[in-house]
């Protein structure tokens, strides 16, 4: 029994491990910013934040099992750690996986309250991998775009906030997911290269694409820190949020041009979702 819970929660972290920062913390803190925003009781904060991270989990399990199914030959080359690129899980016991997950995934959100969210994280998961969306960077983006929305529409009414404002962080936030995220693909061009995909770095070229992941990076960043933080708040908290937020994203901006290798995209893309995770925080800040 032990031998059989070891091996399950290793092959469950090699699944999940690269993403947990996107893919499972902005759920737990965008349903804080939302618990903040209306006063929630103490007794009701606990549970809150614990279904959200449930629902985060299995919002990050459910695609990452499926992106993988999908996306062997690709992680030969670059992830050949991986579940089922290393062999340590087959494809049809990934698929069977895959689908369990995603009937608990549904059921949970079911009785949260948020099963037309969960419902289109699971249309948009089916068109990313297996309906091959993933292969077209227009496409590839925009599912990432939506994905955003999905988790953090959830996240927000989890914590039972008015959805106005939780929309007006969501929008600034989904257009830092939908317009950079290319940045993911510059780490991966030769497997993407050998897998026939045509990612947004691939179809613009290096520099091109370097120069519109930047413009989408600060754009969003303007629009996060000045008309979503410091117009709602500006005090000590806010402008040093603000500040760190500028200097991370400036310093992401510079990599882009000044490290351009496989190894320093792929810090750099970490440094991007360290500012994704940190802008549900900064509501949380904010919206005290």
């Amino acid at each position: 029994m032990l031998q059989v819970l070891t091996r399950e929660l290793t092959l469950c972290y090699g699944f999940v491990r690269r993403d947990l920062g996107t893919g499972l913390l902005p759920v737990p803190a965008f349903t804080l910013a939302s618990l903040i925003y209306r006063n929630a009781p103490r007794s009701e904060i606990a549970p809150a934040i614990g279904h959200a991270f449930l629902y985060g989990f299995l919002y990050l399990y459910t695609f990452v099992v499926s992106n993988q199914i999908s996306g062997v030959s690709e992680d030969k080359v670059n992830k050949p750690d991986r579940p089922i690129a290393s062999g340590a899980e087959s494809l049809s016991a990934a698929k069977n996986r895959y689908w369990s997950l995603t009937v608990i995934y549904l059921a949970l959100g079911y009785s949260l309250g948020v099963c037309k969210w969960t419902l289109l994280w699971i249309a948009t998961t089916i068109a990313h991998n297996p309906l091959g969306f993933s292969n077209f960077g227009p496409t590839k983006d925009l599912c990432m775009g939506l994905g955003c929305i999905a988790q953090l529409k959830a996240a927000w009414a989890i914590g039972g906030a008015p959805a106005d404002m939780g929309w007006a962080w969501i929008k600034v936030i989904t257009l830092y997911m939908l317009w950079p995220i290319p940045l993911q693909d510059l780490r991966d061009v030769p497997g993407d290269l050998a897998a026939g995909r045509r990612t947004t770095p691939i179809l613009l070229g290096d520099l091109p694409a370097r120069i519109y992941i930047s413009v989408g990076i600060a754009v969003s960043q303007y629009l996060l820190i000045y008309h979503r933080i410091l117009q709602h708040r500006y005090d000590d908290s806010t402008v040093a949020l603000s500040v760190a937020l500028g200097l991370m994203t400036v310093g992401c901006i510079f990599r882009l041009f000044y490290f351009r290798s496989l190894t320093s995209d792929r810090f750099s893309y970490w440094l991007y979702t360290v500012i994704y995770v940190l802008q549900p925080l900064a509501a949380c800040v904010t919206l005290r």
